[in-house]
């Protein structure tokens, strides 16, 4: 069994570090699937770019997911419409819908970019099911299909392409004894993400981008009217910087530490199952808990992709804690460590054994977790920070996939100065996005 993550169990040859100094239009910091968009669409417009990461492209929790592609901001969707009315009053309704439109046009221009590159990364279109578990795990809602059902029918008025399924039919389909019933998005999908990441990597190189691997950034500083983007082995002056750093931004700037907090995902694959048992992903127990099937044989079977426990182990897998050595404080970042524990791989085991009794034999093949970055309050941050000319997207709160592409695409417009529908699209829900949002004090609302 390998204990890494199943995407990046593949041949690579990462670029090469930075060394020297360089004199660009736009730094990029991250080399995840914000990034790789940012550089791919910046590079298309003639900008000279480079993007700078730490360890390997999509290393981090761009190759750490379960491969998810879904709409919107919150598991339910009757949830996103409360908590934005809550915060925004009666335009909470409309803003949950038009952030989920959003997510939808996030979809399509990804799967427009995997087209016009030719990038083949197992991308499949068999919708999400939100599924109601038969007996709640602790900490979720007791009755989740009346959220279920509650969501279904806001977003058929709201006019999106959703169905409920009963208990007898989700059995049938899904092969399992603890559901009780599901609301089907069918608007959603599922790829290999690294695959995805590394493509768009290759071809933004090919435009003109420019990739170092291994080269964490020390700090950016102001000098003058430019940004100097500091490693440790070379300088780049810019006049832009966009983070894209997600979970990781805190750590560059403190700003953030209690807008954006660190969950580490843990997630194990199975070996290969020899039939299609199902497609589709699936989430359950208020989005604690999440499979799929993967297309990698024999046949039409598939490993077995389950991911969870964060419920269980709550204070372990988030967020900073505070040491106290010779006298002083010292802050740790327990979030931020990407190793899988024993812990919550056995509640991962136990809940898959109990989900899909018939499936319990199949031995583990990989074992791994992830950081994401949760926002305060469940959205994403997207647009010009406090600090002039540096822009941030991140936040995702899980749904990376959801927004980062179309994300970066409206930044990228905006630094390249062409008009942009898509800035419209955003400016439908600024408040919703706010990258300055917070900053005078927040009220966590995330578990």
């Amino acid at each position: 069994m390998i204990r890494d993550s199943y995407w990046l169990d593949m041949d690579y040859t990462p670029a090469e570090v930075l060394v020297g100094d360089l004199d660009v239009d736009i730094v990029i910091c991250g080399g995840g699937v914000t990034g790789m968009t940012g550089a791919l669409f910046l590079a298309e417009g003639g900008a000279r770019v480079v993007v700078l990461e730490r360890r390997e492209v999509a290393s981090g929790a761009s190759g750490r997911n379960g491969g998810f592609m879904l709409a919107g901001t919150h598991e339910y969707y009757v949830e996103a419409v409360e908590e934005l009315t809550e915060i925004y009053g009666t335009d909470g309704r409309r803003l949950a819908r038009e952030a989920w439109q959003v997510a939808l046009e996030n979809h399509a221009l990804m799967t427009g970019t995997m087209k016009k590159y030719d990038i083949q990364c197992d991308y499949y279109s068999h919708g999400s099911y939100i599924v109601a578990m038969k007996k709640p795990d602790p900490g979720s809602h007791p009755e989740p299909m009346s959220l279920i059902t509650e969501s279904y029918h806001l977003m058929q008025e709201d006019g999106f392409d959703v169905e409920l399924i009963d208990e007898q039919t989700l059995q049938d389909l899904k092969r399992s004894p603890m559901v009780s019933g599901a609301i089907w998005n069918k608007f959603d999908g599922e790829l290999h993400p690294v695959k995805y990441v590394r493509g768009m990597a290759a071809a933004a190189k090919h435009l003109g981008a420019q990739i170092f691997e291994n080269t964490p950034i020390i700090e950016i500083k102001r000098d003058q009217k430019d940004l100097v983007v500091h490693t440790p082995n070379g300088r780049i002056r810019t006049a832009n910087v966009l983070l894209g750093m997600n979970a990781y931004t805190p750590q560059l700037d403190e700003s953030f530490e209690e807008r954006i907090i660190p969950h580490r995902g843990q997630v194990f694959t199975t070996e290969p199952a020899s039939e299609r048992l199902f497609n589709g992903v699936f989430y359950a127990n208020d989005g604690w808990e999440f499979w799929r099937q993967l297309h990698d044989g024999p046949g039409d079977g598939g490993r077995l992709l389950f991911g969870g426990g964060r419920n269980h182990h709550v204070k372990a897998e988030q967020g900073y804690h505070f040491l106290r050595r010779n006298k002083k404080v010292i802050k740790t970042y327990r979030g931020y460590k990407e190793r899988p524990t024993r812990a919550v791989q056995r509640s991962n085991d136990i809940a898959f054994n109990r989900t899909f009794p018939h499936l319990a034999d199949l031995k583990r093949s990989h074992r791994w977790g992830g950081v994401m970055g949760f926002s305060y309050d469940s959205s994403p941050f997207v647009g010009e920070t406090e600090t002039p000319g540096v822009f941030l997207i991140a936040g995702f709160t899980g749904r990376g996939n959801a927004y980062a592409t179309i994300a970066a695409r409206m930044l990228s417009d905006k630094l390249l100065g062409r008009p942009s529908d898509i800035e419209d699209r955003f400016e439908m829900v600024r408040t919703v996005f706010d990258p300055t949002r917070g900053r005078d004090g927040v009220e966590n609302r995330r578990r």
